[in-house]
């Protein structure tokens, strides 16, 4: 065709004749050629737009499936193929051989090309039948400034493998999972910062056993020593003095002689001199006291018989003896008499240094001290090693920055808290000692046995012993992550989770209490949440909280509200580690609340523990997940910090 309408033209340059007619035709072909190109374009426009919006439908399912899993593998890219392939329609343009590849870029993101071939409608006529057509696309997190406070449980049970087995700490086990986990959370959020000039990411920490640690706050001044009580009850061993007992101290001996008072024989004279004669007085002779009193020991030895009459046996003279005189002198002490296991009040500003104080941890029978009374532990340590003390055996103990909580009422009602549960007040200081917190010095606390009184003994008895420590590792206040290398774990932060330990019993509420108290931006800690508010004044505020068991308080053991089975803070006397368990549970729940009130999301994940009403209800909604190995779980952390960071196209 193209061959005979070349011929044609040429011949209509030749002949004039009807030139017309031929410019007519001319302009219809070239009218034709323009409005079939403007068809197929619109129709390529068309087809090229909806390959294109398929494109990124399909990369951000793919990105938002690899939020999930963590990975970009045959399932995750299944989904985006799926939701490309629902999105162009090639009917429209009968286009065909159509591509789409996507594939994870490594940096976060996932890019894909997409093609097709459309077949033209007009322009085929000029030898254009076909018009390939490419678009290229991409999907990536990015993410504006965010707080994220981790709540996390630190408990002895972290130590195991998921399973329960194996519970000596090494890399199968869960605490090991944890630090891979939140390792993995920062590189998926600093890889989603695209502005590394503009955007402020921060990270808190609140590990939690029994109690919380707030022993770096209290280092660096942040928490100032005077919102801790200087003297405070614990259940805990005294020590009583009551038995007087006189200690004597022997003077020099004082010398002077004797003289008989009359002329006796030399025989009598040697029995006299050494006190035997005219009677047998002893030697020496005790005299004074009695104690404390002073007392006396007079010596006596012969010293000289001079003769004045007669001869033999029986002459007589002068007979005179050596007296020596001690006087002891005495000062009262007061013998151990007993052991006191009950709770009393203790001084405990010489811990608020956070250095080492002795305490006393075994007290001989025939232990003094020159004063009678009372004695707690580390009281009595004070006097080792003063005149009249003794028999004491000592150890250093100190203060690692774990609470005690302060004043609350026995409620199991939480919703709403009640007047005087000042435990769950998030952001007021303290003013007086009821609304103090307390130190928990675990060397203070000593089991006693079930009987809940007092308990006497003149030695310590089989099973009463100072409590073990359950004080985790120190929390955290929001602290600026660098971003600059997302591949790269920042220095303190590697540092803090491998310093994470496990120990401990579960206490859920203690550590989402503290969770939402440093994280407050009307509390204690504001200065720190609202930092720079003018550079970033809209930041998104999140709390994960992450557990490997249920709520586990005992009776036995001493936490952050002091020895349950003894104190009664929380629950009524002769309560049991059920009904415990009850009114702990409504505090978590409430701590939640609060947090969220505050305007955070709370994310909550069961690590190898099924969720439970509680964790559900604590969670903001939507957002509880469980995790049933380490794989899972940093997965889980993973895909959070994607639904913390934003979805977008970005090519």
């Amino acid at each position: 065709m193209s061959a005979t309408l070349r011929s044609l033209l040429a011949s209509l340059v030749r002949d004039t004749a009807g030139n017309t007619l031929g410019i007519a035709l001319a302009t219809i072909i070239l009218l034709v050629s323009l409005a079939g190109s403007g068809t197929d374009m619109a129709r390529a426009y068309m087809t090229r737009t909806s390959l294109q919006n398929a494109c990124d439908a399909g990369v951000l399912a793919g990105r938002k499936a690899m939020a999930t899993s963590g990975t970009y593998g045959a399932s995750e890219t299944a989904k985006a193929n799926k939701m490309f392939n629902f999105n162009f329609n090639p009917n429209a343009t009968n286009a065909d051989s159509i591509v789409f590849n996507t594939s994870s870029t490594g940096t976060g993101a996932v890019s894909g090309t997409a093609s097709t071939v459309m077949p033209t409608a007009v322009m085929g006529i000029f030898g254009y039948k076909n018009l390939t057509l490419t678009v290229e696309c991409s999907a990536e997190l990015q993410m504006a400034s965010a707080d994220v406070m981790f709540v996390l449980d630190t408990t002895g049970s972290m130590l195991c493998d998921t399973d329960g087995s194996d519970c000596d700490g090494d890399s199968t086990s869960k605490i090991v999972g944890l630090r891979n986990a939140i390792r993995d959370f920062y590189r998926t959020v600093a890889g989603s910062v695209t502005d590394k000039t503009n955007t402020r990411i921060r990270f808190g920490f609140v590990p939690y056993s029994a109690t919380v640690n707030m022993g770096g706050l209290v280092a660096t001044g942040t928490m100032p020593t005077s919102y801790f009580a200087d003297t405070q009850p614990y259940q805990t061993a005294l020590a009583k003095f009551d038995t007087p007992e006189y200690v004597g101290t022997p003077g020099a001996p004082v010398p002077d002689t004797q003289t008989y008072g009359s002329n006796i024989t030399s025989a009598n004279c040697t029995s006299w001199g050494s006190n035997t004669w005219p009677t047998n007085g002893g030697n020496p002779v005790s005299g004074g006291g009695p104690a404390p009193a002073a007392t006396t020991s007079t010596a006596y030895s012969w010293r000289s018989w001079t003769r004045v009459s007669g001869s033999g046996t029986s002459a007589l003279g002068t007979c005179v003896r050596n007296r020596n005189i001690t006087t002891t002198t005495y000062v009262t002490r007061y013998r151990f008499t007993n052991w006191i296991f009950q709770a009393a009040t203790v001084d405990v500003t010489p811990f608020k240094g956070m250095g080492d104080v002795p305490v006393v941890t075994n007290i001989s029978s025939t232990a003094t001290v020159p004063t009678a009374g009372t004695y707690d532990m580390p009281s009595l340590a004070a006097l080792n090693g003063t005149t009249g003390v003794t028999g004491l055996t000592t150890t250093n103990a100190r203060w690692r920055g774990c609470i005690e909580e302060r004043q609350t009422v026995q409620n199991l009602s939480m919703s709403p808290v009640p007047s005087g549960a000042t435990d769950l007040d998030i952001d007021s200081a303290p003013t007086n000692d009821a609304t103090r917190w307390k130190l928990y010095v675990n060397e203070l606390v000593w089991y006693r046995g079930t009987n809940t009184g007092p308990r006497t003994s003149t030695s310590i008895p089989s099973g009463v012993a100072p409590e073990g420590s359950q004080c985790p590792s120190p929390a955290m206040l929001f602290t600026d992550v660098d971003t600059t290398a997302p591949t790269v774990v920042p220095t303190w932060l590697e540092n803090y989770v491998n310093a994470l330990v496990a120990s401990g019993s579960t206490y859920h509420d203690i550590g989402m209490i503290w969770g939402a108290r440093l994280a407050s931006p009307t509390g204690l800690f504001q200065s720190n949440v609202n930092a720079d508010q003018v550079k970033y004044p809209s930041v998104s505020r999140h709390i994960i909280f992450m557990t490997d068991g249920a709520m586990a308080p005992n009776i036995d053991y001493y936490s952050s509200y002091g020895m349950e089975m003894y104190d009664n803070r929380v629950a009524p006397a002769g309560s049991n580690n059920t009904t415990l368990r009850n009114y702990h549970n409504n505090r978590y729940v409430a701590a939640c609340t609060r947090a969220k009130n505050l305007g955070y999301t709370v994310w909550v994940i069961g690590f190898g523990q099924t969720l439970n009403t509680q964790m559900t209800s604590c969670a903001t909604a939507g957002r509880a997940y469980f995790a049933s190995n380490t794989t899972a779980l940093s997965n889980t952390f993973k895909f959070i910090a994607g639904q913390v960071a934003d979805l977008r196209i970005n090519k």
